[in-house]
């Protein structure tokens, strides 16, 4: 196992940071007093959406956030979890493309998920990943 380079832990990181935001989001939207805070058009959002692209959103920034931190303890299972991230987010963006069409934040999302997943596999070929 060869040492990753220093841009390794500053990808695997802020990786992290945006999988958390997505995750204090998705906790955020699971309460009911929070919800009642937003603009309207995120409630209807939230109140429409289906059981199953809530599951994929929190699928997808869980997963996400598991895979940066597998990243950042450099195991192979990293991968694994950061393929799911985008797919899950790619499931999500079906019904919220459907409710409100496409946004740049749904656009960013998907690029972010798919660009870990791309850069896990570097790191995984490259012999930074155990």
């Amino acid at each position: 196992m060869t040492k990753p380079h220093f841009s390794f832990w500053i990808i695997a990181g802020l990786g992290l940071a945006w999988n958390l935001m997505g995750c204090l989001n998705f906790v955020t939207q699971m309460n009911p007093d929070a919800v009642a805070q937003m603009p309207e058009l995120y409630q209807l959002i939230i109140a429409v959406r289906p059981l199953w692209a809530t599951l994929a959103f929190g699928f997808a920034v869980f997963a996400g956030a598991v895979g940066c931190i597998l990243l950042l303890l450099r195991r192979r299972m990293a991968t694994s979890a950061l393929f799911v991230s985008p797919l899950a987010t790619g499931i999500t963006m079906v019904q919220t493309v459907s409710v409100v069409g496409m946004s740049p934040s749904t656009i960013l999302a998907l690029l972010v998920g798919a660009a870990l997943f791309w850069y896990s596999t570097i790191a995984a070929r490259t012999g930074w990943l155990r």
